[in-house]
């Protein structure tokens, strides 16, 4: 289709027209806010500039004009969403050459496939399908999960290619589709997914792409099969389950292994729970998690096997690390795999790896160390180097910058490191502290991060600071919001302002508060504020820098961290005198 049609289109309509209709907005200078349809959040910070035509959110980044959206939220392609608005104002399409090749080449193709997962779905409740549904309850996979995820069974036969023909698809569109294979002799087709249970594939619209296969029985041929890749299905630009995850507006990503692996976790009520389609993941993949979350995380099998994949992810994700974006790394116990430990009753412990999940910038260097042998100072010394290498593929001059500080602070804390046995914990005890670090934490979120005020209100205006400075900007904060609850753009112009005039104060905390940062997303910094609440409503006295930095001291055994230990029990005891 001609670009001065798409501009044409895009003149007439209305942004706000199409996207009031799916998503409540609310007025708020010139610009509408609302909740984003394309994560969870509580915050509103989907902002629609009706003027510009424009949408954009400030928690998972998702933008576009009104033809973008329509894609999105609908999981219809441009030419769908173009004709869609074009019929509802009465615009009338260009009937010329560039319209017809608007049509997607793929159309019979997709709609081939379509016809297929309903016929494996289908197959799976008949009477022939029994030993798949009987693997499944074995497996603990629930009748909702089945419907939810469109599982299906293939049967030995031919009846599905005689069908798919008697609804007209060709045996050119029907080979496409990556379904059926020639047979060596004459042209008949042969269903490669013969007698398996089927876990179809679907892409970003929503639309199947293709399937994978597990053998039921028992037999010497592969144990899962994959669709090949064809005009519609390349394995690296996908996610299995990503569809279902986006569905449900998952918060957070958590990668995981296997198709049963994805199914279990969603029935744990782990919503965001996804796999690649290989043994690693692609660039293309790794912007699909960030897409919904900052912070993915990868759940690994807690043996050398899977230290040894996790590497291989990490690999491509330093290529394409950037301010703001990573993941986390989850342990699970050595043996185990999600769908083991579910199907066990043992959720919590899955809840806790990933609760405890270690940044990618400590599994980097924790990992290589499980991985190699450091006995020896050349092996260490190799360890390094091989850090310090895949460090320098980082292509964001600022992450590679700060990881490479990072490897050099951990290289002197090895150099330095005492013996486990050297250093004795029973005598670390939870004390008093000041609470000034912990209250300027607090500001410093909502000054970085205002949009979170709705959410933390009631604490904020309860919370009685000790230090009298910080006490005095939160009645202004407290303040400002009261006077602009009708005007959310003034109300963050004002705080803006604020934030400018107390940088310091960011300066102060960023380091051990990193969440605080203006790069971490609305609902992170909320849920990491209301987490700091708790602890600091509940137990209001206890040194939470001393707890952190005993848990640091036991992990790594480093000078430093046993330095800094000390400092802040000395402090701590400094305080108790005051009192």
């Amino acid at each position: 289709m001609n670009k001065e049609f798409i501009d044409f289109l895009k003149e007439k309509i209305s942004i706000y027209d199409v996207i009031s209709t799916r998503v409540r907005l609310r007025k708020s200078g010139k610009d509408w806010f609302g909740l984003c349809p394309f994560h969870k959040e509580k915050t509103g910070s989907f902002k629609v500039d009706a003027d510009a035509g424009y949408y954009y959110c400030f928690g998972c980044g998702a933008h576009g004009d009104a033809i973008t959206f329509l894609q999105e939220f609908e999981h219809i392609s441009f030419p769908e969403a173009v004709e869609q608005l074009a019929n509802r104002y009465g615009i009338p399409l260009p009937e010329n050459k560039e319209h017809r090749a608007l049509v997607d080449p793929n159309k019979q193709v997709y709609e081939a496939l379509g016809e297929i997962k309903s016929w494996f779905a289908k197959q799976l409740h008949e009477k022939t399908g029994h030993v798949a549904t009987e693997y499944l309850k074995a497996r603990k996979i629930s009748d909702k999960s089945i419907e939810e995820f469109q599982l299906g069974y293939a049967l030995n036969n031919n009846m599905l290619q005689d069908y798919l023909k008697k609804k007209g698809f060709s045996s050119e569109v029907l080979l496409k589709t990556g379904v059926f294979n020639k047979s060596r002799y004459g042209n008949e087709l042969i269903n490669r997914y013969n007698s398996r249970l089927i876990f179809p594939i679907f892409d970003i619209a929503n639309r199947c792409v293709g399937f994978g296969g597990r053998i039921i029985e028992k037999s010497d041929v592969a144990k899962y099969i994959n669709s090949p890749e064809t005009s519609v299905f390349t394995k690296s630009h996908h996610l299995y389950g990503y569809s279902v995850a986006k569905k449900k507006r998952a918060s957070e990503i958590i990668l995981t292994e296997g198709y049963l692996d994805v199914i279990s976790m969603h029935q744990a009520g782990f919503d965001g729970a996804v796999a690649p389609l290989g043994t690693s993941i692609s660039e293309t993949q790794i912007g699909m998690c960030w897409k919904m979350c900052n912070t993915p995380v990868i759940s690994l099998d807690g043996d050398i096997a899977g230290i040894k994949a996790s590497y291989r992810w990490i690999d491509k994700i330093l290529l394409v690390l950037q301010p703001g974006k990573s993941f986390k790394f989850a342990k699970l116990p050595q043996g185990t795999d999600p769908d083991i430990l579910i199907s066990e009753g043992k959720v919590d412990v899955i809840k806790e790896a990933v609760a405890n999940a270690q940044p990618l910038s400590d599994w980097l260097w924790n990992g290589a160390f499980e991985l190699y042998s450091s006995e020896t100072p050349e092996q260490k010394a190799a360890i390094i180097k091989t850090l310090s290498e895949k460090i320098s593929t980082i292509k964001d001059e600022s992450v590679r910058k700060l990881y490479s500080k990072m490897l050099k602070q951990k290289e002197r804390d090895l150099y330095y490191s005492k013996k486990k046995s050297d250093i004795k914990f029973e005598n670390i005890r939870p004390v008093i502290s000041s609470r000034k670090k912990i209250e300027k934490i607090f500001v410093v979120t909502i000054l970085n991060h205002p949009y979170i005020i709705d959410s933390i209100w009631e604490n904020l205006v309860s919370a009685n600071f000790e230090d009298f400075e910080l006490r005095e900007l939160k009645n202004q904060i407290v303040d400002i919001y009261e006077e602009n609850k009708d005007s959310l753009e003034n109300y963050v112009a004002k705080i803006k302002q604020i934030r400018e005039e107390k940088a310091d104060l960011s300066e102060d905390v960023k380091l051990h508060a990193v969440f605080t940062n203006t790069e971490t997303s609305d609902d992170e910094a909320l849920k990491r504020w209301l987490e700091l609440w708790e602890r600091y409503s509940t137990a209001p006295s206890v040194t939470l820098d001393l707890q952190n930095a005993a848990s640091s001291l036991k992990s790594s055994f480093s000078e430093t961290d046993w330095q800094r230990l000390k400092a802040l029990k000395k402090e701590a005891i400094l305080n108790q005198r005051k009192r």
